[in-house]
């Protein structure tokens, strides 16, 4: 599957956004030599804060070097997604008053509203 960064490196959408992508792998190529974009050792691209690179820019770096594996990337992306979730779940308050108003104001009374992070249900 050809993607649309892909299509755009190679001038499909036309000039301009031929330039965009490849200013956009100068700046991915910038973030690696800087150190905002970081691979470890197992291959896993992170961003400037530690987080698993999201598959579009983890295109782009694999395209500029050849240090990051996208399996991995992906991988540790899911065990990071999990963990979040679970740290959200896990944190999981019911609505005070206020934002019960809130909710009520925007999906009316007698709706039942589904945290779908949660699946808790709120009866309006």
């Amino acid at each position: 599957m050809v993607t649309r960064f892909q299509r755009e490196l190679r001038g499909d959408l036309g000039a301009f956004w031929q330039r965009h992508a490849q200013g956009e792998l100068e700046k991915v190529k910038a973030d690696l030599d800087s150190g905002a974009i970081t691979i470890d050792g197992a291959g896993v691209a992170r961003n400037c804060i530690g987080r698993v690179l999201m598959d579009d820019l983890l295109e782009m770096v694999e395209m500029v070097t050849d240090k990051a594996d996208g399996a991995a990337t992906r991988a540790a992306r899911e065990i990071e997604v999990a963990e979040a979730l679970a740290a959200y779940r896990a944190a999981w308050r019911p609505p005070s008053g206020e934002q019960l108003a809130e909710i009520r104001a925007a999906f009316g009374e007698g709706a039942t509203v589904v945290d779908v992070l949660t699946g808790e249900k709120i009866r309006l």
